[in-house]
């Protein structure tokens, strides 16, 4: 009855080459030759980077066991199947996961390990079976008794398939599927795979069905609620081991590893219902957000349907074991001075946030994610062994419908940055890492008070009434700021912008001047923002030049533009003498 095995399979898409080839590829042969592949090129980037944790989960569990050569450390007990028995005490374990790690990476690929270890484990690889369905539960773990419904509630294909996402009351239009013949709802076999695996990581909370006796906070999907970020590089095997976390700081590296797969789904339901609270990574990224079950004689040429029933949440709150996300620092609410996961903003530029993402400030109110400071542990331990000039940081997050009863996905949020190495792990006073920094507050500053201001007193010159001395209150000054018209105009700016400071910021390396890369970057910026004033001015009515009257003051488009320019002029002007200053010193 076991059939659609993912080890032998070809479901993984992956990028072959520059021209833009994407070829389908099983599990075995996605280890066996990463270093020939490119990335991963999976229907969605937030499916995406549910497949890389799972790849990622494979790789934390074999090589917490076992060396570059394929033997089991020393401190490592193993049975039959390659499963750990017990955790590791040896304080010798920590160097030999770093040594572990840095012969990977100097070879260039995976050894043969991996593979063996799925072997072993080939039998819940099966994705549709009746014993160890991947990532399901057998139809008994679901019945009538266990369940606070008759029956478990259930998705559609179309539902599942996050590129259609359409409901049975709401069509979705320039669907990618057409509707004749149940089209929407037909998933192929390597499809469920991949949406499955989606599911677990990217839900909400529309569905209503729970065990009996669950009390707990139900699962939206652990993805759902952090601000993924993660590494790449020029192949998937870079990609893959620069995210393999071998050694944390919190000692997590000690415990067993604990991939869903290695245990039945009697078993996880149990351990999820008593106390989901992950200690390992390879447990935390195989996490079930439902339990699942697809009926093993499925015919995927007609319509697909799973039935679903909710599974309790893994806390968030200071949870360090996580290294994918950025975090929080709350002031207030439920979760007060705490970090809490932190999303990704919806059309915000990840190099926007980048003092969360590579700084710690003083006030110990910005964390690191745990995959930069894996990074870094490995550029101090490596140095120039590691070998890498420049590294990509990506970020993937899930927007939903803003309704705290369903939270369904609607969107996801992902962009990419390359930067280069030095930028992350240079901690030097006044180095790379605090230039760069200053750089991105200033040009913050620029666009979002000074060149906000100008559009402010436009917009409040041309609303000015001489009768309604409110138009001139701080209230009146608030809302004109919030304005469509000036909210308009700085989300336009911002896009101007963001190409050029990408090419900027991905043009620095190592050897380049600090200060003149500095002011390359203010020139770049003070005629982006002046050549878009201008465009603004020449728009501009008979009325905006006569301006209004105020406490006896002249004010016009020709006064506002002028205290623009000074103010904009004044702030790269300075900066710019402190650096020759620091250059004649």
């Amino acid at each position: 009855m076991a059939r659609y095995n993912l080890i032998d399979e070809k479901w993984i898409p992956v990028l072959v080459d520059k021209s833009g080839e994407v070829r389908k590829v099983n599990i075995r042969e996605l280890f066996e030759n990463s270093h020939n592949y490119l990335a991963l090129a999976c229907d969605t980037k937030a499916q995406e980077f549910a497949i890389l944790r799972f790849l990622l989960s494979i790789l934390h569990t074999v090589f917490s066991r076992f060396d570059s050569n394929g033997d089991p450390y020393r401190s490592v007990e193993l049975d039959e199947n390659y499963k750990q028995i017990e955790e590791v005490s040896d304080e010798n374990y920590e160097n030999e996961l770093m040594q572990t790690w840095a012969i990977l990476w100097e070879n260039g690929e995976f050894p043969e390990i991996v593979n063996s270890y799925l072997d072993k484990w080939h039998d819940r690889f099966y994705l549709f079976d009746d014993k160890y369905p991947f990532y399901q539960v057998r139809k008994n773990d679901i019945s009538e008794d266990k369940i606070n419904k008759k029956i478990a509630g259930s998705i559609s294909g179309k539902n599942i398939n996050r590129i259609i996402s359409e409901s049975g009351n709401k069509i979705a239009l320039f669907s990618p599927k057409y509707e004749y013949k149940n089209n929407k709802e037909i998933l192929s076999e390597d499809e469920i795979a991949r949406w499955l695996l989606n599911l677990h990581g990217y839900l909400g909370l529309s569905d209503k069905t729970k065990f009996k006796g669950d009390d707990k906070k139900s699962s939206k999907g652990f993805l759902f609620d952090i601000g993924g970020l993660y590494l790449s590089r020029k192949n998937l095997f870079e990609t893959l081991l620069l995210n393999t976390v071998l050694v944390d700081s919190h000692g997590y590296y000690q415990n067993i590893q604990k991939p869903c797969w290695e245990y039945s789904s009697s078993e996880l339901i149990d351990n999820y219902l008593v106390d989901n609270d992950p200690d390992n990574i390879a447990e935390l990224y195989t996490t079930w957000s439902r339990a699942v079950y697809i009926d093993p004689e499925i015919d995927v040429s007609k319509p697909f349907e799973m039935n679903i029933v909710k599974l309790p949440d893994i806390n968030k709150v200071e949870n360090f074991l996580e290294p994918m996300t950025l975090w929080r620092f709350n002031k207030n609410g439920d979760n007060k001075d705490k970090f809490t996961p932190r999303k990704h903003v919806q059309n915000q530029s990840m190099w926007r946030n980048f003092g969360n993402i590579i700084e710690v400030n003083k006030e110990n109110k910005n964390r690191m994610p745990g995959i930069i400071k894996w990074y870094k542990e490995l550029s101090d331990n490596l140095g120039e062994d590691l070998n890498i000039d420049s590294v990509t940081l990506n970020s993937v997050s899930m927007k939903d419908d803003g309704n705290a009863t369903s939270w369904v996905p609607i969107d996801e949020i992902c962009d990419s940055l390359n930067i280069a190495e030095i930028i992350i792990t240079d901690d030097e006073k006044d180095g790379w890492k605090d230039r760069i920094l200053n750089e991105i507050e200033d040009t913050k500053y620029c666009i979002s008070f000074i060149y906000k201001t100008f559009l402010t007193d436009i917009k409040r010159m041309r609303s000015f009434q001489l009768d309604d001395e409110k138009s001139e209150s701080d209230k009146q000054k608030n809302k004109l700021r919030n304005d469509p018209f000036v909210l308009q105009n700085i989300d336009e700016m911002y896009f101007l912008i963001d190409r050029p400071f990408r090419e900027w910021i991905s043009s620095i390396t190592k050897n380049d001047s600090m200060d003149e890369k500095c002011r390359e970057w203010r020139k770049t910026l003070k005629n982006l923002i002046l050549k878009q004033a201008d465009f603004i001015i020449k728009n501009i009515s008979k009325r905006d030049y006569i301006g209004i009257e105020i406490g006896g003051k002249r004010e016009n488009i020709a006064t506002i533009y002028s205290s623009f320019k000074h103010f904009l002029n004044d702030r790269l002007k300075v900066k710019e003498k402190e650096e020759n200053n620091g250059e004649n010193e």
